[in-house]
């Protein structure tokens, strides 16, 4: 197989497909109408073709011609109501789709893509986060977090870490499985983003027990208990600092700065066309100085990057100076040089990737990683959010290493939004059967080919 053909849509469906049989089946086996298979890839299926809601996808799949494209495509036998999928999926373990990031994670290694976001000493950087993806006053179950809101009024939600495998010279990333931020079984306290953030980095390192990684994270994980489990797992970190939350550090580098010990590099250049800016970067950084007193044996490395970017502008014949100006910090394991500095705060402002590449495009792009798909009373919720990854994950791949998927991409203007309009109305309203996905991109940029070579009348609406 080609690494085209390993990374294509119908590639990872088939995949998919083969793990989705694996996942348990609570349902009794002589009630089982509607396989688990088919439910889980429904629902996949909503995420991969952007639909707004299930309910809206129900009545979609109503029109035999969107039902027949379903079932070429995703190789689904029989679609569950909105109502029956949420039933089933609600039942679904978590963990039990965990193995399917994996899978994929592999096939990217496969292909030969993965070593394209390897980055500084031949490491892979891995940015973590938290967000919110469902919050209600009304609905819950026994995994939400609370809020107090007033003295009568609480607040339910729900967040997951995510991770993802970023690269400052790489538009695409590549998400892991994300880990849920819940009430865990037996316990009345509200989960917390460090807990979660353990937990997913102890099942990252035991999926990947060989990946040379470091950990992009913001300044809520630069603690000692973080730094003493990455030393443990054999993470390297470069993590957020800030003086609020960090003043034994603060206050050292304060110290030594006076005394010397601290070095200083500067690096200015002259950027822009019509308007010439003058970009400068002040580097400072100092080795082995002291995170906390609580651990007077454990030392970091500290980098700050100052960056101040000025130019005039002339407005009614007057000159205006213009100034923007942004402050960074990171505390790491790796030693710091004249020689890697620079790059280091290149590499500690891709944490930002987890956010923009990420987030912006789970919420702004067709995802609707915010909206309410069912909340459930067991694992729907958490189970919707992680279908939903592998439709980012599936989507991310293609856009690695499927010539098909970049072609269609081109022809849509490089813009996600447009590409997912594209393949809606050619699944929707094309008047040939769509036998895959390859043809789905294909009639994008060839059309012509592939009406020749598919003379078949579509089913009515």
């Amino acid at each position: 197989m080609t690494q085209g053909t390993s990374l294509s849509a119908d590639a990872i469906i088939s995949s998919l497909s083969d793990q989705f049989r694996k996942v348990k089946d609570f349902r009794d086996p002589g009630r089982i109408e509607i396989s688990m298979r088919d439910c889980l890839m429904s629902a996949f299926a909503i995420f991969n073709l952007k639909f707004p809601s299930l309910l809206n996808f129900e009545e979609e799949m109503k029109k035999k011609r969107n039902f027949s494209n379903l079932q070429s495509l995703f190789k689904v036998k029989r679609i569950p109501s909105d109502t029956r999928m949420r039933e089933v999926v609600d039942e679904v373990d978590p963990e039990d789709l965990r193995p399917i990031f994996k899978k994929l994670f592999a096939r990217v290694q496969g292909a030969n893509k993965l070593k394209e976001f390897k980055s500084i000493q031949s490491s892979y950087l891995l940015a973590l986060d938290g967000a919110g993806y469902f919050s209600s006053s009304a609905i819950s179950c026994k995994h939400c977090l609370t809020r107090k809101m007033s003295e009568d009024d609480k607040l339910y939600h729900h967040q997951a870490m995510s991770a993802a495998i970023v690269n400052p010279d790489m538009r695409q990333v590549i998400p892991i499985c994300p880990e849920p931020i819940r009430k865990q079984d037996g316990e009345t306290k509200n989960d917390s983003e460090r807990s979660a953030a353990k937990r997913l980095l102890i099942k990252f390192r035991e999926d990947h027990p060989k990946l040379k990684t470091i950990i992009l994270a913001d300044a809520l994980h630069s603690t000692l208990p973080m730094i003493q489990d990455l030393e443990k797992m054999q993470i390297n970190f470069l993590m957020s600092v800030k003086p609020g939350s960090h003043m034994t550090l603060f206050d050292g580098i304060n110290s030594w700065e006076k005394e010397g010990r601290v070095r200083k590099v500067i690096k200015e250049e002259i950027i822009g066309d019509k308007v010439k800016k003058c970009l400068r970067r002040e580097y400072k950084f100092t080795n082995g100085i002291l995170l906390r007193y609580a651990d007077i044996t454990k030392t970091v490395n500290f980098i700050d990057m100052v960056e101040t970017l000025s130019w005039t502008m002339k407005k009614g014949g007057v000159e205006k100076p213009i100034v923007k100006r942004v402050h960074y910090s990171w505390i790491t394991d790796l030693s710091i040089y004249d020689s890697n500095c620079e790059e280091l705060s290149r590499i500690g402002r891709t944490r930002w990737k987890i956010e923009n590449e990420t987030f912006n495009t789970l919420k702004n792009q067709g995802y609707e990683f915010e909206h309410n798909f069912g909340h459930g009373k067991k694992n729907l919720s958490t189970n919707l959010i992680y279908i939903m990854m592998l439709a980012f994950l599936s989507d991310q791949i293609q856009a690695l290493g499927c010539p098909q998927f970049k072609k269609a991409y081109q022809e849509a203007g490089q813009t996600l939004t447009r590409l997912w309009e594209y393949m809606k109305s050619l699944y929707t309203f094309f008047i040939i059967p769509i036998e895959s996905f390859e043809m789905l991109f294909g009639l994008m940029f060839e059309q012509e080919k592939w009406i020749t070579a598919t003379p078949v009348a579509r089913p009515p609406p």
